[in-house]
């Protein structure tokens, strides 16, 4: 190969990240949100959600009331639980564009006796009726994006949801702002002609973490497209995330690799007898 030419190439996917950081608009309404990031999801974010999968199967094959997953997104863990279990599954994911692929992955692959399992929920996760329907809870990638008030809301709902002596898993959320902006690559992947690479950009805002998504689709060194998202964070720190927890009885007891929390609900009475698989 050319060696100017690899050059070139190179400088035109620098020159339109850089292009991309200028002026990247906030998602919208949460319903409207990874309206641009779900196209991308399953290529770029697959591998980050493989191993947070792998470890949850053990969980799921454990449950015996029922299995909640809170912004279930593409399906990518969702598919996991199901596969592992033998008790209800609900997911949980109010995004359209990301329930789109969610449902086109749960069916018709998922179908017959699985699918009967299997129910997708729109709403967000405080407008759940499912109390007491779960003896385990996945939470990933989630809370941090929501305002305290909100994130606050969404425990008590866990809570609810849980049996006495219920397992809820989360990914440990960041706890302090970036010193300064922290860029790190989603990766590529060669589909065709066509190669994929995304990278995300955090950068301290407030009192809040902005991550810029930014993606391309390039076709021999030539950029076919460029797509932006932002999604803004809230840290939390370990300390201040066992406090909010253990205000609607929820403790915090450990790590499950990798950077997955375990957290019980409370021991109390009632609860249901195990269904048999």
């Amino acid at each position: 190969m050319d060696r100017r030419v690899d050059d070139r190439r190179v400088d035109t996917r620098r020159a339109s990240y850089a292009q991309l950081s200028q002026a990247c608009p906030d998602s919208g309404a949460r319903g409207q949100a990874y309206a641009v990031s779900a196209e991308f999801y399953d290529l770029l974010h697959a591998r980050s959600y493989h191993r947070h999968a792998l470890a949850l199967a053990g969980p799921a094959a454990a449950a015996r009331v029922g299995i909640v997953e809170v912004g279930a997104g593409t399906g990518l863990v969702t598919d996991v639980l199901i596969g592992a279990s033998c008790v209800p599954v609900h997911a949980v994911e109010p995004a359209a564009a990301m329930r789109a692929v969610l449902l086109s992955r749960l069916h018709p692959p998922a179908g017959g006796s699985v699918g009967d399992r299997v129910t997708v929920h729109s709403c967000s996760a405080v407008e759940l009726s499912l109390s007491g329907q779960a003896d385990l809870a996945v939470c990933l990638r989630m809370a941090s994006c929501l305002p305290p008030d909100e994130r606050r809301a969404l425990w008590r709902t866990l809570a609810d949801l849980l049996v006495p002596g219920g397992l809820l898993f989360l990914d440990r959320p960041p706890t302090r702002l970036p010193v300064r902006p922290t860029r790190r690559s989603l990766g590529e992947v060669q589909l065709g002609l066509d190669t994929y690479r995304g990278q995300v950009t955090a950068r301290a805002e407030g009192d809040r973490i902005r991550c810029d998504y930014a993606y391309l689709v390039c076709r021999q060194g030539r950029v076919l497209r460029r797509a932006q998202e932002s999604f803004l964070l809230w840290p939390l720190t370990r300390q201040a995330l066992g406090a909010e927890l253990a205000d609607v009885g929820l403790a915090l007891e450990g790590e499950l690799p990798p950077d997955l929390l375990r957290v019980r609900r409370g021991i109390g009475t009632g609860l249901p007898h195990p269904a048999p698989c």
